[in-house]
């Protein structure tokens, strides 16, 4: 590839449990990296882990922010919605109004998303299936998404992940103790975080050479789907744990996340299938480290 595409700067907003390793692989095949702390704390630490990073608040994005002098931004922000709050778009708005100024040298920006803005929905869906946007959470990421879309930066990008594990997200450990796992008849929609990494970062080598569309959405799961039966059964036995204790099917059927732009991108799965995965975890470990 082209040293000097190679070399053109990305900021990534968040450096959490997925931006972090992100910009660590990002660094490592020759990636000129920002990332970003809401404490000047948080900026030393990434500063010891030989990473460029900056302070960066939101909704009240600081001008001139270096952020911003950098050519790709990724926005690995997680919404909060769990926790009551309902300012995503808001945060996702700021970011887009000093992206689009005339001193932004912003030319792509990529929105992490979440495959939850297909909740409420039963059976096959993909990038273009109606949503349920009746349901608060779907209607705060789908707005959050729309902003991407309608801003003017040239390529913009929307990937919907669906749940992430790996490392130290076992997901064996969700159902521990006995809790009991609803809709054991529904299917899992999974990705691994190394996925993650890698379609992100093949997303944006295609961008650079023009190979993908400038304004999309893809659905980014693990293309084999058990039933959360056959999955958590296995999972919870991985980490050799009492036996996974599983509620009655309440859902007609639960949805499975499929994708119709995906293949364009010509990915192939670190992890295609969970089940395969789950041979792989040691058992009462810390996995595969964080």
């Amino acid at each position: 590839m082209n040293e000097h595409i190679m070399n053109e700067p990305i900021a990534i907003i968040g450096a959490g449990w997925l931006g972090l390793p992100l910009a660590k692989y990002l660094k490592q095949i020759g990636h000129s990296v920002v990332v970003t702390s809401t404490t000047a704390l948080g900026v030393e630490k990434l500063a010891a882990q030989q990473l460029h990073a900056c302070l960066f608040n939101l909704p009240e994005v600081e001008h001139g922010s270096e952020v911003f002098h950098c050519q790709t931004l990724i926005i690995c922000i997680p919404p909060g919605i769990r926790y009551g709050k309902s300012d995503y778009p808001e945060k996702i708005a700021a970011i887009i109004k000093q992206a689009e100024q005339s001193t932004s040298m912003v030319e792509s920006i990529m929105l992490l998303s979440s495959s939850a803005v297909y909740n409420g929905l039963q059976g096959p869906v993909n990038e273009d299936s109606a949503l349920n946007l009746k349901a608060e959470k779907v209607a705060i990421l789908h707005k959050a998404e729309q902003l991407i879309s309608a801003s003017n930066i040239p390529h913009k990008t929307v990937l919907r992940l669906a749940g992430l594990v790996g490392y130290d997200r076992q997901p064996g450990r969700f159902f521990k103790n006995g809790k009991a796992i609803a809709n054991p008849d529904s299917v899992i929609n999974l990705i691994h975080r190394d996925d993650v990494v890698a379609i992100i970062a093949s997303v944006l080598s295609q961008q650079q050479q023009n190979t993908v569309g400038s304004d999309q959405v893809y659905n980014c799961v693990a293309p084999k789907h058990p039933t959360r039966r056959q999955f958590y059964q296995k999972a919870i036995a991985a980490l050799t744990q009492p036996s996974a204790v599983f509620s009655e099917q309440c859902e007609l059927n639960g949805k499975l996340i499929e994708s119709i732009y995906f293949e364009k991108l010509h990915y192939q799965f670190h992890y295609p299938d969970m089940m395969t995965w789950l041979d792989k975890v040691e058992p009462d470990s810390t996995l595969e480290g964080k």
